[in-house]
């Protein structure tokens, strides 16, 4: 019984890994031809990158998750439990909206977006979680990366 609750950190660990595998796969006939061809930032990691951040990204925001789901009742966890589910929408929808639609306009709408809303998630889940908040540092600085990349290639094509 007491490793209930960590099966289900797995389950929701391994549940975001596998959505954005699934999702990300969707992206590989366009990366070699579509993407391939853009005027992109000097400062672009190598594609290999992708993934792999991806992959650590959504075990952190799973684990993130878990912990938010977790937490006993008060009064800001309503509004943290909409921003994170809020953001992982939005998450999931920037590459369709990317890589299958070519929107990159609203592409970094939807990533500006993002990075304001994990921001106040950060914010407002410091006082009484503070795991998430440190948690959610690196996925933010990635976002805001991942922002400033899109708004290069929605600038130069």
């Amino acid at each position: 019984m007491q490793n209930k609750p960590y099966l289900s950190l797995i389950i929701w660990t391994l549940g975001l890994i596998a959505i954005g595998g699934v999702i990300g796969s969707l992206t590989k006939p366009e990366i070699r031809t579509w993407y391939s061809t853009l005027n992109r930032s000097p400062l672009t990691p190598p594609n290999y990158v992708f993934p792999i951040a991806w992959t650590i990204l959504y075990g952190i925001i799973g684990a993130c998750g878990w912990l938010i789901w977790r937490e006993s009742s008060f009064p800001r966890l309503s509004i943290i439990k909409t921003l994170y589910v809020t953001q992982l929408i939005l998450n999931w929808s920037w590459t369709p909206l990317f890589f299958g639609f070519y929107l990159t306009g609203l592409s970094l709408v939807v990533l500006g977006t993002m990075d304001i809303l994990v921001f106040a998630l950060i914010c407002l889940a410091y006082r009484k979680m503070k795991a998430v908040s440190l948690l959610m540092i690196p996925y933010l600085s990635w976002i805001l990366f991942a922002s400033y990349l899109n708004f290069y290639i929605w600038q130069h094509n």
